[in-house]
């Protein structure tokens, strides 16, 4: 009989750093060569240390190459990024907590199984997930398509392929 798995975590990636740290970082010793390393706050924890915290974005494409174009302009971006296949698979992972804090869902509107739109629709159904921004990808231009998604909540309608200037345009939208 095996051994069970250890339990993956998750949780989004932060880092913390006492106020006494950025001071010491923020030093001219720093700037002269000595502890370089760069603090860039973004929320207060307390009143002594600051959290860093990447924004999460899980990416649902059928198509692996679709998946690896726009993890890597998220990530390039600096959002961490869990990629799934299906919307099957991210209701799965939504529903039973395993990927947690996700700040925006990008979807691809066409995939076997579950589409995009199916996948929109429950994300807003649900009380749990129906504050999280989805967007709905495409190659194809359907007006009646894309005004369905948007009637429906979908927080933008991105056309394939996705560019960086696209994800320049979620940034506001991801909370």
């Amino acid at each position: 009989m095996a051994a069970a798995a250890p339990a993956l975590s998750l949780a989004p990636m932060a880092t913390t750093v006492t106020a006494a740290a950025a001071q010491k970082a923020a030093s001219p010793k720093a700037a002269a060569g000595g502890d370089v390393r760069k603090v860039v706050p973004v929320m207060a924890a307390a009143a002594d240390e600051v959290v860093v915290q990447e924004l999460h974005v899980l990416a649902v494409d059928d198509s692996v190459v679709d998946r690896a174009v726009i993890a890597k302009i998220l990530r390039s971006s600096k959002y961490r990024v869990t990629t799934v296949e299906s919307a099957t698979r991210a209701l799965e992972l939504l529903g039973l907590g395993l990927i947690t804090n996700v700040n925006m869902i990008i979807t691809d509107y066409w995939m076997p199984g579950m589409t995009g739109y199916e996948l929109l629709k429950r994300v807003k159904e649900s009380s749990e997930l129906k504050e999280i921004p989805v967007v709905i990808m495409s190659s194809e231009n359907v007006p009646n398509r894309i005004n369905r998604c948007l009637e429906e909540g979908a927080e933008d309608f991105l056309l394939k392929p996705v560019r960086p200037s696209d994800v320049s345009r979620l940034c506001s939208r991801i909370r």
